[in-house]
């Protein structure tokens, strides 16, 4: 029988395999310890046998406390124990490390010697997590449509091929209990579902403005908002990440009606680095953001070939005008200012619905924008009641 046991990965590989240690001992006492437990208590109990001759079973939650100046050195200290400690470990005592993200080579050698390393993959694959969300839910009658399914699979990595596999445990048993009743899962149930995701939620508004969807459009901004711990800031991000985006559709859209080269538009464009500020109110600096002495492009060459060609399923440059495009970017900018010189929660909330009708074609030209901007209460009531 093995006398140590490091297990990392996932969760639901741990559970399953610290179910299997538990049945091979039959019957058996259990301990736990974590940062609060000294790690002189922990050494004295594991190499302790059973005064009823049962088998013992010790799992190591967090490492157990030393003396030490830094965590760093309390760390390689309390392991160089531990290490030490193996070979007095009697028969039929079990020390489990469960997931406590213990890489260190010489640590996994020595454990080898008293027992094994069990490690699983913390990643899969989208595809074989889109057969697992289909299965779960096959299972317990609830219809998925491919749609559904790939956008909750995508709603834990959008940009990536691989998901974390706790993360998708833990969003399948939240949609399940969030459908409780239901036999089918909408689009609408995924929103809102995923509405703490900020990455989710930008780039599916995308997907939703370019398709001129100004309901949803408000849906899922609304959600989003209402769940925000710091509203203002998170709304000043949201008009940021618009302004970011639609910026490169003006750049890119402008090249094109001038007939420049695509590769030249795409070197034009990669050509804009980003900005750091430093300092405080009149001693505001900005300077080129760098990442080892190199400047950091605004924009990837992955997205700007995203927005030339195919995005999400959009052809997001066929969806606007150039004259769109200017309006869109010219109003974003006036929210933003708006929202850094001062207003309520009220007015943000206002100014971000009239940017939605810019985008959405509901609002089409630059001097009602600037009005209502300027005069938004006049316009609360009716705006409000519009069909958008």
């Amino acid at each position: 029988m093995n006398k140590v046991i490091v297990s990392e990965g996932s969760f639901i590989s741990r559970k399953k395999f610290l179910k299997e240690i538990k049945k091979s001992l039959g019957d058996y006492e259990l301990f736990t310890f974590d940062k609060d437990d000294h790690y002189n208590y922990v050494s004295q109990i594991v190499t302790e046998i059973s005064c009823f001759g049962q088998n013992r079973l010790f799992i190591i939650k967090e490492l157990p406390k030393v003396e030490a100046k830094t965590d760093a050195q309390a760390r390689t200290k309390v392991l160089g124990y531990f290490k030490k400690l193996f070979p007095s470990i009697p028969n039929g005592n079990i020390l489990l490390f469960n997931n406590i993200g213990i890489s260190a080579e010489s640590f996994l050698k020595e454990v080898r010697k008293y027992g094994e390393v069990h490690k699983t993959p913390q990643k899969m694959v989208k595809s074989d997590a889109r057969r697992l969300v289909n299965n779960y839910f096959k299972k317990i009658n609830i219809n998925l449509s491919e749609d559904v399914t790939s956008l909750i699979v995508d709603s834990l990595n959008l940009s990536g091929n691989d998901v974390d596999k706790d993360k998708l445990y833990l969003i399948i048993k939240k949609f399940h209990t969030y459908i409780h009743g239901k036999t089918k899962i909408t689009k609408e149930d995924v929103y809102d579902v995923c509405s703490f995701s900020k990455e989710f939620i930008i780039w599916n508004l995308y997907n939703f403005f370019d398709n001129k969807k100004g309901c949803s459009s408000v849906k899922l901004i609304t959600n989003y908002l209402d769940e925000a711990k710091y509203f203002r800031h998170e709304a000043s991000m949201l008009i940021k990440s618009m302004i970011w985006r639609y910026g490169l559709l003006l750049m890119a859209k402008n090249g094109i009606n001038d007939k420049i080269p695509i590769e030249e538009i795409k070197s034009n464009i990669l050509n804009i680095n980003k900005l750091e500020s430093s300092g405080k109110a009149q001693k505001i600096k900005l300077k080129l953001k760098k990442k080892k002495d190199k400047p950091i492009p605004e924009y990837s060459s992955k997205m700007i070939d995203s927005i030339m060609s195919r995005n999400y399923g959009v052809v997001a440059l066929t969806c606007y005008t150039l004259d769109r495009l200017m309006l869109i970017y010219h109003t974003l900018n006036k929210t933003l200012i708006k929202i850094r010189s001062g207003c309520t929660d009220a007015e943000i909330k206002i100014a971000i619905m009239v940017n939605i009708l810019v985008i959405c074609e509901k609002i089409s030209k630059k001097n009602t924008v600037d009005g209502v901007l300027e005069h938004k209460k006049e316009i609360y009531g009716g705006m409000y009641g519009r069909n958008i």
